[in-house]
């Protein structure tokens, strides 16, 4: 099988853009109603590979770090055409979890009841396997197969335990420069479009720089037709 771990194309800011406004507009995503949540939600999950869908549905930035949700970690795993895991106990008590590279095991990882009233992990109480099973999985991933996301990353319940001043530091998520991005753009239908993905405070503020921008297209493709 091929191997598709951290292999997710990098996409222009301007693609990134787009799409961020098309995901807030659609009123799906309560978490990112405004284009600049839903910008660092597939940043963020580009940054660490992740697709821009399952990063609007699986990623939540809490404490200014990427959280993913166990469901998305375990299907990244089984996913990657190089790992896998099995389920070796998962009960209200303790989830073990035993991780493979390929048919070779390369280690087990486990979290019990007290380890979580320990770290005091929330809603323990309430939704246990769940709980067990999101810390187990993740702990693992970051033992046995890091490669499968092109970063670190943490679940919710983790981030409610960890002390964020000794952690590792998340990817730093790319604010667009749109002064730059506007000059960049290589012709009038270019800077068309990427004005109109602009949210619309910044396309008050960078209006007139495009109007300026617009007549000197027009201007050369004038010389042109002229000559």
């Amino acid at each position: 099988m091929e191997n598709q771990v951290a292999t997710i194309k990098t996409m222009p800011v301007q693609d990134i853009m787009t799409m961020a406004q098309t995901f807030a507009e659609s009123g799906m995503f309560t978490d990112a109603k405004a284009m600049g949540q839903a910008f660092v939600k597939i940043q963020a999950g580009q940054e660490i590979g992740i697709p821009p869908f399952a990063a609007m549905s699986g990623i939540h930035i809490i404490q200014g770090k990427p959280t993913i949700g166990a469901g998305l970690i375990a299907s990244t795993v089984k996913g990657s055409g190089k790992y896998d895991y099995k389920v070796l106990e998962m009960t209200d008590k303790a989830c073990n979890i035993e991780f493979f590279q390929g048919k070779e095991s390369i280690g087990k990882s486990g979290f019990t009841i007290e380890e979580a009233k320990k770290a005091g992990t929330k809603n323990i109480d309430k939704f246990p396997k769940n709980m067990l099973f999101a810390r187990a999985i993740s702990n693992g991933v970051k033992w046995y197969c890091p490669d499968v996301f092109a970063g670190p990353v943490y679940t919710p319940e983790e981030m409610e335990t960890i002390d964020i001043t000794h952690t590792e530091v998340a990817p730093t998520v790319q604010v667009p420069n749109y002064e730059q991005d506007l000059r960049e753009q290589g012709s009038i239908e270019d800077l068309g479009a990427y004005f109109k993905a602009m949210p619309k405070d910044k396309q008050k503020n960078f209006a007139k720089l495009a109007g300026e921008l617009k007549a000197a297209f027009e201007a050369e493709q004038s010389k042109e037709v002229a000559a």
